[in-house]
């Protein structure tokens, strides 16, 4: 969510030796964001950003990225909490609790973009958006409930005078443990597409290596190398960005049901 906005803050600011120098280093500042970009979008969507974004300087084109990625991350954790309310018990306080913590954090990490910029983005990537954001919520939603059934077959096991571990009301701390591990799970998902990718460059690095004379392979080599260098870059900022977010998440609520409780 917020955290793609606290990512690029030092590109801006001129702390820019990673994302901006990676991208810049690669395919182009564009190129590197539109794979960001992808990534939120399903990987489906094949926006070129140098046209979208044409005339816009570096920094509008860098927020209005940032802030269309913040966007589909906070919508798809308010609406997996929703989800969760409606269907399968998640407490209204605690609903409330963790979209106030939500929109606090969007808000804290957005950037100034020209509207315009941000715009063309969002109309470019069109229905794409909220395909993003269902998919990303149903998968928070699945591991949560994973979670649910596997933390009560625990509880009855460990307590036999507990019931039979379906059904019953389940505790805040429960929701918080099941939460929390859900987020875990969806960062696992992004670590292990890393490694997959890094696997990808080393072969692309031995291929340069064994092609010798032979341009043409090492042109090829060269081509695989850069866009697996690309997917990488745009990969690891997702996964910043998830890590961010999910950790200050996690942190609001906490603080938050603690202020509850102290006023009870």
């Amino acid at each position: 969510m917020g955290a793609a906005v606290g990512v690029v803050a030092g590109v801006i600011g001129g702390g820019g030796g990673g994302m901006l120098g990676g991208l810049l280093g690669g395919s182009g500042l564009l190129g590197g964001l539109g794979q960001l970009l992808g990534g939120f979008l399903g990987g489906s969507n094949k926006l070129d950003l140098g046209k979208v974004l044409e005339g816009f300087s570096p920094a509008n084109v860098i927020n209005a990225t940032a802030n269309l990625i913040n966007s589909i991350s906070g919508n798809s954790g308010k609406q997996a909490v929703d989800k969760l309310a409606k269907e399968d018990g998640l407490p209204k306080f605690l609903q409330e609790a963790i979209k106030k913590v939500i929109d606090e954090v969007v808000k804290k990490f957005e950037k100034k973009a020209d509207p315009e910029a941000e715009k063309a983005l969002k109309d470019a990537a069109g229905s794409d958006v909220q395909k993003s954001i269902d998919d990303l919520a149903q998968k928070i939603v699945d591991a949560v409930r994973k979670n649910l059934e596997e933390n009560q077959k625990d509880d009855t096991a460990s307590n036999r005078t507990g019931g039979s571990g379906k059904g019953g009301k389940k505790s805040t701390g429960s929701w918080l443990m099941a939460i929390a591990k859900a987020m875990g799970e969806v960062l696992g998902e992004k670590a292990s597409k890393m490694v997959e990718l890094s696997g990808k460059i080393s072969d692309a690095a031995d291929a340069q290596k064994s092609a010798g004379k032979d341009q043409k392979a090492q042109q090829e080599a060269a081509a695989d190398m850069t866009k697996a260098q690309t997917e990488m870059q745009g990969v690891s900022q997702e996964y910043k960005l998830l890590t961010e977010t999910f950790s200050t998440v996690i942190k609001g609520i906490g603080e938050s049901l603690s202020t509850m409780g102290r006023k009870q």
